[in-house]
């Protein structure tokens, strides 16, 4: 009988306020075995819209990110393996505004602020005191921040497994089109996964960030976030498998009254194909489920080999 990979969607909160900081999305629980690796190309694309405009502090958040990610994981010893993401991210007000309104009255969904806006507008701004403190309006895209991470496999057996990740958030991208936060974060993770059952698979992720003083609202900024996963797969048939995942994330900027926070629970569903050849194709949508502190909708699609 086939059985279920507990491998999460590769997916985070991708809110374009959150991904300038280095909260680690899904890393392994089963590390590659010695001399071995794998690679894989990963794209989310995210709407954001909040409006906090009715009182002081004010904050606005309306635009997209389409952020275009290279993974690469390698085991450098046993039980020891290191785990190198680079992305890529372009900040633009987008062009799935008009599809998000057609898909809302196409089910009766509620519209929300939607017509208070100007469709495909990109503005991000939050003002406190009649002072504003962040302003961008201006599309931009580049080499964003990239994580470099060490894990250690704590245990892994056929079902079960467990690693510990140690990871450095690298700054080299800019606050001015959000590509980075212009500070050193780093993470401590742990990620694990058990079989269920026959067609079942469990995986959970709990992180702890120590968050580097950047140049994105500084004096706002906390010092320490958390984050968590966790979510089943499904076997459904042969090499397909389904997957429904909660992500969360503790608040990254002190704003009572805001979205700007950030404190977000995500729902993440998807589908995998694995070939035999060792090749895996993700698609899959997160929904925001708290209104407006996370993207409205993301659309994720990933490849993956070992080698």
């Amino acid at each position: 009988m086939a059985t279920a990979r507990g491998d999460p969607l590769l997916t985070r909160n991708e809110s374009p306020l959150i991904l300038p900081y280095g909260l680690p999305g899904p890393l392994p629980s089963r590390l590659p075995a010695k001399g071995s690796g794998s690679a894989a190309l990963v794209m989310n694309w995210a709407n954001s819209l909040a409006l906090d405009d009715t009182s002081d502090p004010s904050f606005t958040l309306d635009g997209e990110t389409q952020e275009f990610r290279a993974e690469f994981d390698y085991s450098i010893a046993e039980k020891f393996a290191v785990r190198v993401e680079v992305p890529w991210r372009h900040l633009s007000g987008g062009s799935l505004d008009g599809f998000i309104s057609n898909w809302h009255s196409f089910f009766g969904l509620p519209y929300g602020e939607r017509h208070d806006v100007p469709p495909d507008q990109l503005l991000i701004s939050y003002s406190e005191h009649g002072n504003e403190l962040l302003h961008i309006d201006q599309a931009g895209s580049g080499i964003a921040d990239f994580p470099v991470a060490l894990g250690y496999q704590i245990t892994a057996s056929d079902k079960n497994a467990l690693a510990a990740w140690l990871s450095v958030k690298v700054p080299v991208g800019r606050v001015q089109d959000l590509t980075g936060s212009e500070a050193v974060d780093v993470a401590v993770s742990l990620a694990g996964q058990t079989q269920l059952a026959d067609r079942w698979q469990l995986f959970g992720q709990a992180d702890l960030t120590r968050l580097g003083k950047g140049k994105l609202l500084p004096k706002l900024q906390e010092d320490y976030a958390w984050s968590a996963l966790a979510g089943v797969t499904w076997n459904l048939w042969r090499r397909l498998d389904l997957t429904v995942q909660f992500s969360a994330n503790s608040k990254i900027f002190d704003a009572p009254g805001t979205h700007l926070e950030g404190s977000a629970v995500v729902l993440g569903f998807g589908g995998t194909y694995r070939t035999a050849g060792g090749w895996r194709f993700d698609l899959g949508f997160d929904e925001d489920m708290q209104n407006r502190s996370s993207p409205d909708i993301v659309i994720n699609l990933a490849v993956q080999r070992g080698f």
